[in-house]
Formats: structure tokens, sequence, C-alpha cells
């Protein structure tokens, strides 16, 4: 997906989305010129409309990982992470919620990447390095038969 400093409104850009859907048969092959207008979109819808473009793309990863709750623990993760290349935009660590190790964290993470491959890679250094290791969302493997990492 490009993404640009530039921004058009859904109805403003109806020929264009036509044209890119192949509506117009009979324009085919001929030079045409389409009016993008508007561009008064809300930021926060925007913000939407790119991160889940980033996601059809495979270019956001969310997970939950099980970490070891002592010093340097989520450190280790989010160096991992850092090291894999993978950009951290939300991190969240849950101690209440996991009843099973009183000595383990959860943490929720999404990460950007920078395509459907170094997705494969973060997951694969994720899952070699974590025992409990749970993708969530458009980039789960099981959904995705492209994103199946050896």
């Amino acid at each position: 997906a490009v993404v640009s400093t530039q921004s058009t409104g859904g109805s403003g850009a109806v020929g264009l989305a036509a044209l890119i859907d192949g509506q117009l048969p009979e324009l085919q092959g001929k030079r045409v010129c389409t009016i993008l207008c508007g561009g008064n979109i809300d930021t926060t819808v925007l913000g939407r409309c790119l991160e889940r473009g980033l996601a059809a793309d495979h270019r956001l990863l969310s997970f939950t990982v099980v970490v070891k709750d002592a010093p340097g623990g989520m450190k280790m993760l989010t160096q991992r992470l850092a090291e894999s290349g993978a950009s951290i935009k939300d991190i969240l660590h849950e101690r209440a919620w996991l009843l099973e190790d009183v000595f383990a964290v959860r943490v929720r993470c999404m990460v950007e990447t920078r395509d459907a491959d170094h997705t494969i890679e973060v997951r694969k250094t994720l899952t070699d390095n974590y025992r409990h290791v749970e993708f969530i969302g458009l980039s789960d493997a099981s959904s995705d038969p492209n994103l199946t990492s050896a």
C-alpha cells in the first residue's frame, strides 16, 4: 500500500476506485484523468485507515507473549524486537490475569514490520525464544497460508 501525505474523502475518490476496480471497461487503454477531491477526513479516522492498511499488508503484528517477571525480562523482549528490526507501536504487561505462573508476566504487543517476509522473521524470533506466544488478528498464520513460518 502506498501512504502519502495527501488525502481525499471517500466520495472524492469514487472515480479512482471505479477505475482501479475495473468498473469502467470502456475506458481501458485510454488516457484518463480523474479528479480527487475532499480531503476533510478526520485525523482519527485517517489513523485507523492507515493502521488497517498496515494490518492488511501484514506489516502489523499483534501478539501476546509470556516472559519472566524479573529484572530484565521485558528488556530482553524489547531488545529482541529491536534487533529483529520491528518497531513497537503498543506494549502492555499484565500480571493479574496470568494465573499459571506468579513469576511470569503476559505482555501484549503490537509491532510494525517492513513487509510480510519481515513479519515471518519476527514471528520466528518470538516462537524460537518464548514458549507461550499467541498471534492475534490478520497476521495470524493460521488465517493466511502465505504467512506460515517454517
